[in-house]
């Protein structure tokens, strides 16, 4: 990873907070449900963090705080339905507490090919493409901050090892274009709150 000078450290914290999600999840295993998560200053909710830790926890965490005071902890906020994840994260808002919102989600790649020959209706192109030899599973991180920073970090089930993961600012453009509309100011929540059957969280 990066940690040249021209990196900013927003854009560094982002780029360590995506990484080390990114080891946590995959520590879960495959086939798991989309997840959402806040990414929070550490700095914000240090006490309540290290009262749920133990000693050498909470003095590594310390430590890492000192010496990158922009540091951002992962909140877990909930798990999602794969089916129309788009859609959903779209109907979610979250207020000027929340440096950053972060998705960790499962795709799968096949070949081009494979794309072209797959069946136009929906349901049979799913069932071709999810048998396909070609067919590659990948886990995908992606996050992005208030002031415009995004990464993501993609790992292929094939290549199941955390030196084989795949780092970048623009892996899933569309992904992160929604994620960043999800990151308010305080007076455009309390205006959405406001609003009958408004999906606005906080």
């Amino acid at each position: 990873m990066d940690t040249s000078s021209d990196l900013s450290a927003a854009g560094l914290s982002l780029r360590l907070a995506v990484s080390s999600l990114e080891k946590d999840v995959a520590q879960l295993g495959w086939d798991q449900s989309p997840s959402l998560f806040a990414l929070v200053p550490t700095k914000d909710i240090f006490p309540q963090l290290e009262a749920e830790m133990e000693g050498a926890q909470a003095k590594q965490l310390r430590a890492a705080l000192s010496e990158n005071p922009q540091h951002l902890t992962a909140v877990l906020q909930d798990h999602l339905p794969p089916a129309d994840l788009m859609d959903t994260l779209g109907h979610l808002v979250f207020g000027e507490d929340v440096a950053g919102v972060a998705v960790a989600m499962e795709r799968f790649l096949v070949s081009p090919q494979a794309d072209a020959e797959a069946p136009e209706d929906p349901k049979e192109r799913e069932k071709f493409l999810l048998a396909h030899p070609t067919r590659q599973d990948v886990r995908i991180v992606a996050a992005a901050t208030r002031d415009g920073n995004t990464w993501c970090a993609s790992r292929a089930r094939s290549e199941d090892s955390d030196d084989m993961v795949a780092q970048g600012d623009n892996i899933v453009p569309e992904l992160l274009e929604v994620l960043k509309a999800m990151l308010v100011s305080d007076a455009e929540l309390a205006e959405l709150v406001s609003e009958p059957g408004s999906a606005a969280d906080s």
